[in-house]
């Protein structure tokens, strides 16, 4: 920081930094600097009284005759200081006191270029105030207090960019300060069919000081009509708040957090009760504060439910030709899934069929796994699994499967029954959806085989 204000003896005179000339001019910054009030103190100085910090620098151009006069300087200054808390005076030697003259704050300048990092350029112009063979002192007011850092200050002479980087010139630098930065991840994990959300939550600080006293606000819209359980919070000083039907509020102080330093906030929300098909939707944001500083982040997660029915019928197209078909439909709201079915088809004794489709899906033997043929004969008893995966299901649709055969012939004296039944829904990927079933299963379909075949559950 700059020192506070203390009397600078001007005898012997001192300077703080004086370059070389470069092109006819110098710059130099003294020891002792002229305050407003006329007292002679250090180089620089803050005023406690009025929270003020003084700078001051030297520019002086010789009478050669290739010298150009200074048309523009610029020094770096913090990029936080703002141009309603400067002020800038100039001293032409001979010409009086200080006044108050014209600058502008620019982070990159045509001549000078990009200030430094964490900088900006305090620019000032001549405008023909004077030319060379001239001593001109500008003292720079700045409020508040800042610490001291070494830069070069670069003039403008003409068409002629000089730099004086003589690794001594005093220019005020930002003050350490911390600053907030809030990262958040959102989703839920699915085990067995129990599905919980969780949340991790980054709050760093990215600054270059501690922040004391960092609060912390987290609050989770999720639909009023699911189950919550027990949610498990860590660190767990936070405070859990429920109270507010389809509102989680989670908060608390994160303490002091320093500089380069990440605090992480997990939690895991239970659902116990998932009472309809349908996709919820959770949104939060969580947000940190400090003093001086504040962030936020947001994210949403996506749970889907998915609940299915499913028919089962049979249909007899002429005395001997018959199918089974099945068909699986989404109930209520239930998103797009994906599902895996196994069919079932019994053939009693005495019967013989042969099978003209599956209807794409895969048909094996049981026992053994062998895989049934098309248009061959077929003699019961035999049961057959039928297994179709991957069947889409659209929210508004459905999706259907038809097994179809030919009864070749029957052996038998009473009235056989040919059943099929599907066994088994779930979904493709369980990993993708809450599953609330496919009703009662198995579903059944019969055709009675007796001198004809006979449908017991028609398609409609």
């Amino acid at each position: 920081m700059a020192d506070p204000i203390q009397p600078c003896n001007c005898s012997p005179h001192m300077n703080i930094c004086c370059c070389g000339p470069q092109n006819g001019i110098d710059v130099i910054q003294p020891a002792c600097q002229t305050l407003p009030d006329g007292s002679v103190v250090n180089n620089p100085a803050y005023s406690v009284q009025t929270s003020t910090s003084f700078w001051t620098y030297k520019f002086i151009t010789d009478c050669d005759q290739p010298t150009r006069g200074i048309s523009g300087i610029g020094i770096p200054v913090c990029e936080s200081i703002q141009s309603d808390s400067v002020t800038v005076f100039e001293k032409v030697d001979g010409c009086g006191n200080f006044v108050s003259v014209p600058f502008i704050l620019i982070k990159n300048d045509p001549n000078f270029g990009i200030a430094p990092t964490g900088y900006q350029w305090l620019k000032i112009e001549s405008r023909d105030r004077y030319d060379k063979g001239v001593c001109v002192e500008y003292r720079i007011q700045i409020t508040g207090n800042y610490p001291t850092d070494i830069q070069p200050i670069i003039i403008r002479a003409h068409n002629n960019v000089l730099t004086f980087d003589c690794g001594c010139f005093l220019v005020p630098r930002c003050n350490p300060t911390g600053e907030l930065s809030v990262t958040k991840t959102c989703g839920h994990i699915l085990t067995d069919n129990q599905v919980a959300l969780n949340y991790e939550v980054n709050v760093s600080n990215t600054g270059n000081a501690p922040l004391d006293n960092v609060q912390y606000l987290d609050t989770i819209f999720i639909s009023p009509i699911l189950g919550i359980g027990t949610i498990t919070v860590n660190p767990p000083t936070l405070n859990v708040n429920t109270s507010v039907p389809g509102k989680i509020t989670i908060s608390g102080n994160l303490g002091t957090i320093n500089p380069g330093e990440t605090v992480v906030i997990t939690y895991l929300v239970p659902i116990t009760t998932i009472p309809s098909a349908r996709r919820y939707i959770t949104n939060n944001t969580a947000t940190a504060t400090a003093a001086g500083t504040m962030d936020m982040a947001t994210c949403s997660t996506n749970l889907s439910a998915v609940q299915v029915r499913v028919d089962k019928c049979c249909r007899i197209s002429d005395t001997n030709s018959a199918s089974f078909t099945f068909t699986i439909s989404n109930v209520g709201d239930s998103p797009d899934t994906f599902v895996n079915v196994r069919d079932h088809l019994s053939i009693p004794a005495g019967v013989t069929v042969r099978f003209t489709s599956f209807g794409g899906c895969t048909a094996t033997f049981e026992p053994g796994g062998t895989p049934v043929p098309l248009n061959s004969d077929i003699t019961g008893p035999i049961t057959i699994s039928i297994a179709c995966d991957n069947l889409p299901v659209h929210s508004t649709g459905s999706s259907s499967r038809t097994v179809s055969f030919s009864v070749v012939s029957s052996t038998a004296f009473d009235t056989s029954i040919i059943n099929n039944a599907v066994s088994s829904v779930v979904l493709s990927d369980p990993d993708s959806a809450i599953f609330l079933g496919a009703g009662q299963l198995p579903v059944e379909a019969d055709i009675d085989v007796s001198l004809n075949a006979i449908c017991a559950q028609p398609c409609s």
